[in-house]
């Protein structure tokens, strides 16, 4: 979670150690002291320009840039920069005469260049700092976005009365022939997707026992209005059915690949699904069949299955989708 937040920060001084080696290429080094005497330098320049850096990222931005005391920040950067120039311009001489005893490291930059160069690297990382600002605010109004598409689809869930949809499936269930064991048993698997929809699936977490059993309803169902040409095969492997698992997390996935699996009457299509579970952990496969002209487009579903897995997995999940020339595949793994 630090190094994807401070990425920008420690590709800069990355950037800054090479501009530091290469600006001093006329020292000669025969000697292991030598050698060391001017690593030392390259550390201590290095060290300069952090505490300046770090100066400024942890004092003059949250107590004065952002508090808006535009003139106090400005007069607070110019004196940091000050310092940094001044004890760039000394420590060479200082270290090596005093404790290498030695000739300074030669460089190329004076006072000017030094103090342009640190202003310019203070405004660079102020810019930085207040990019991943503007960020995070952007991230919290999607969150909050997200919490009132939420709170909208609850409140269109109230608006259905649940008893009556169940009692009309009973009627029709029991009008069903006892014979067509089949269609009894497609309705009552409906029911229970149903079931699950209005009243389980309406939380953050959900068991991931829950999760497969209405997984292998919808794709019982699915296999039911197929072709008899379409293979569909579903794995389910787990070891812990109270791991917890965000609720319809992989069905988008899933619907995608039957609304764009190849249908050709003289070709093969199939659909294979895989789900494992381990110490925690889950690994989710969606693999289809697809028309060459015809790959499955990332729509509304997809997209916000992205979404929720951003908001509710962040750091802890990994969502590879590749398309290749007849076949589609997802493959999304899920952290402990």
């Amino acid at each position: 979670m630090f190094i994807k937040k401070r990425t920008s920060y420690l590709l800069f001084f990355l950037a800054y150690i090479g501009a530091l080696v290469i600006e001093k290429p006329t020292y000669s080094v025969n000697t292991v002291q030598a050698c060391f005497s001017y690593m030392f330098t390259v550390m201590m320049h290095f060290s300069i320009f952090a505490l300046m850096i770090t100066a400024n990222n942890r004092l003059l931005i949250p107590y004065l840039l952002e508090k808006k005391r535009f003139g106090g920040y400005v007069t607070g950067l110019i004196g940091l920069v000050l310092l940094y120039t001044f004890f760039t311009g000394h420590y060479n001489s200082f270290i090596h005469r005093v404790f290498f005893h030695d000739e300074p490291v030669n460089t190329s930059s004076g006072f000017w260049d030094n103090l342009i160069y640190g202003l310019c690297c203070s405004v660079i990382v102020a810019m930085l700092y207040v990019t991943q600002k503007w960020s995070e605010q952007q991230e919290q109004v999607k969150n909050s976005q997200i919490n009132q598409l939420q709170t909208e689809l609850k409140y269109l869930r109230a608006q259905i009365n649940p008893h009556f949809l169940f009692n009309g499936l009973n009627t029709v269930y029991g009008y069903i022939d006892m014979a067509n064991i089949r269609a009894r048993d497609m309705m009552v698997q409906f029911s229970d997707l149903l079931r699950y929809n209005l009243y389980e699936a309406d939380v953050d977490m959900i068991e991931l026992e829950k999760e497969i059993k209405y997984l292998k309803n919808y794709v019982a169902l699915q296999k039911a209005r197929s072709n008899d040409n379409m293979e569909v095969t579903l794995n389910v492997n787990y070891q812990n059915g109270g791991v917890k698992v965000a609720p319809l997390i992989f069905m988008a996935f899933v619907e995608n690949a039957f609304k764009y699996v190849s249908r050709g009457d003289n070709e093969a299509n199939s659909i294979v699904i895989a789900l494992t579970e381990k110490d925690g952990g889950i690994d989710f496969t969606c693999d289809n069949t697809c028309d060459e002209t015809e790959g499955p487009a990332g729509g509304i579903g997809l997209n916000n299955a992205v979404r929720r897995l951003d908001l509710l997995y962040k750091d802890r999940y990994r969502l590879d989708i590749t398309k290749e020339q007849n076949s589609y595949r997802v493959h999304l793994t899920l952290a402990a």
